[in-house]
């Protein structure tokens, strides 16, 4: 099956199975995901550092309405 005719059938497919598709490719060429408790230490991390920038003044917040008008919503 060539490259055409496998995206010709994933046209057919509902877009929650395209998605599922998508995602399971990327993990498949990619590797997968690293353990859960790896990203929610990396997570935890980045979440304190971005709350103390904001608690002493070196970082600033977006605005709800900016975000919302950046993403679209």
């Amino acid at each position: 099956m060539t490259t055409a005719e496998l995206l010709e059938q994933a046209r057919k497919l509902s877009r929650e199975q395209q998605l599922q598709l998508a995602h399971d490719l990327y993990i498949e060429a990619d590797g997968p995901y690293e353990e859960s408790a790896v990203v929610e230490a990396a997570w935890a991390t980045e979440i304190g550092q971005r709350l103390q920038g904001i608690v002493d003044g070196t970082e600033a917040g977006i605005p709800h309405d900016d975000v919302m008008r950046r993403f679209g919503l």
